[in-house]
């Protein structure tokens, strides 16, 4: 008797289940028919969506209603009418949080015969893009607009390979092309980068780097250029790249595999701080901190600063005729490959020399000085010591580099002793 009334009890939910899915959704549903109109104008049982798997359910975001069937839903609002969503578009419609995500409600079905077969498909926060080569992936916002003025999906961008990433450096965001990157920033907007610039920018750390982010395109007449937050990047057919930095910014990134671009660069104003000189601002900054020290009871010289390409050269030739080229690469740089070429680096130092340019300098009244207060003044001690194998250089307390009082406070706060990590670029411990 007990197995008689489990099959009576099955066939009985079976009928009505049965029921529930050939029943009229605008029966089922408060949506005043839209969903029920929108199944049949899409062919009904017999067109894409196929039979409804429920009897459907209000209750959704904004007043909506939804309602599955096994080849895809249709989705309701009273803003946005009913729409169906299938396929890769509708999987990634729900990863993203259906309509209570993002993208809202489809405000129209799935349009294809794309280029390379791709699809898209309207919601109310954005488009899916969907191809065979790159899969579906939602563009939205700031990123969608510069998309559209770039061409869309027919532009050198192609498809989205990817979703948008936030939470970069200054509230920035970006997302990830066939072609290239789009990148948007609070400060800076919305900007693609791509090919070799793309590529150079890359290599000096993104948007974490000297240059930041990109404020324009690259524009392009025989040879490419764009720029940035930081300065400008070049690429020439015929010449190596090569950027140039606004003069005021004192971020070069300069190391054993990032030369200074040209070779011979020379910095555009020069200032004395005692007997050497540095960069204009560079300058102002030391002068000040020397100035602090004298009161506080602590001496500081100034042993060397700028060097030109030719005094560098020099300089390099001698350790090498010395030491030998590979111990020679450890305590100096190459000529086109040198901080002080910048005018930003100085070497500093005690009255009488004591522990000039020796790691002992570390324990010198002028060496503990600057090891606790140079950031203040936008200085950091390069070439610190237990980091040869990124920065490329033997532990250096004397040699102070200008990056400016907010890069070296956020260096501080953060607990990052090198460029390289601040910049997020590889390690440089050899040429």
């Amino acid at each position: 008797m007990t197995t008689f009334l489990r099959r009576c009890a099955a066939l009985i939910a079976a009928v009505l289940l049965a029921g529930a899915l050939g029943a009229s959704p605008a029966a089922a549903l408060d949506d005043g028919g839209a969903i029920s109109a929108a199944y049949q104008r899409l062919g009904g049982s017999a067109g894409r969506l196929g039979s409804p798997t429920d009897a459907g359910r209000c209750g959704l975001r904004d007043n909506g209603c939804v309602r599955h069937y096994q080849g895809g839903s249709i989705h309701y609002s009273p803003a946005s009418g009913a729409h169906a969503t299938w396929g890769g578009i509708e999987a990634r419609w729900a990863g993203l949080g259906w309509e209570a995500g993002q993208l809202g409600y489809p405000l129209g079905e799935e349009h294809c015969g794309l280029r390379g077969g791709g699809c898209y498909q309207d919601f109310q926060g954005g488009k899916v893009y969907w191809s065979p080569a790159s899969g579906a992936n939602p563009v939205w916002g700031a990123i969608l607009q510069r998309y559209a003025t770039l061409g869309w999906e027919t532009g050198h961008l192609g498809y989205a390979v990817g979703g948008e990433h936030c939470g970069l450096r200054g509230g920035g965001c970006y997302q990830d092309f066939q072609g290239g990157k789009v990148y948007w920033s609070p400060a800076f907007g919305t900007n693609p980068v791509w090919g070799a610039i793309g590529a150079y920018w890359a290599s000096y750390g993104w948007e974490n780097g000297p240059f930041g982010y990109p404020t324009s395109a690259e524009v392009c007449s025989g040879r490419c250029t764009q720029s940035f937050w930081g300065g400008q990047i070049t690429w020439n057919p015929t010449a190596p790249m090569s950027y140039s930095l606004w003069d005021w910014n004192p971020l070069v990134a300069v190391n054993k595999r990032h030369p200074l671009s040209p070779l011979s660069y020379a910095p555009p104003s020069l200032s004395w701080v005692g007997t050497q000189l540095m960069r204009a601002d560079a300058a102002a900054a030391l002068r000040r901190m020397i100035g602090d020290a004298a009161a506080a009871g602590v001496q500081i010289t100034t042993v060397s600063g700028y060097r030109s390409y030719s005094d560098q050269a020099t300089l390099y030739a001698s350790y090498v005729a010395w030491y030998g080229q590979a111990y020679a690469d450890t305590i100096s740089a190459r000529p086109g490959f040198s901080e002080h070429q910048t005018g930003l680096a100085m070497d500093i130092g005690n009255p009488g020399a004591d522990c000039g340019l020796q790691a002992c300098f570390r324990d010198t009244p002028a060496g503990r000085f600057a090891a606790a207060n140079a950031w203040r003044y936008g200085f950091i001690v390069r070439y610190p010591d237990g980091f040869q194998g990124i920065t490329g250089y033997t532990f250096e307390p004397w040699h102070l580099r200008y990056v400016g009082t907010n890069a070296a406070a956020q260096m501080r706060s953060w607990g990052v002793p090198t460029l390289e990590q601040y910049f997020l670029m590889s390690a440089a411990p050899g040429y």
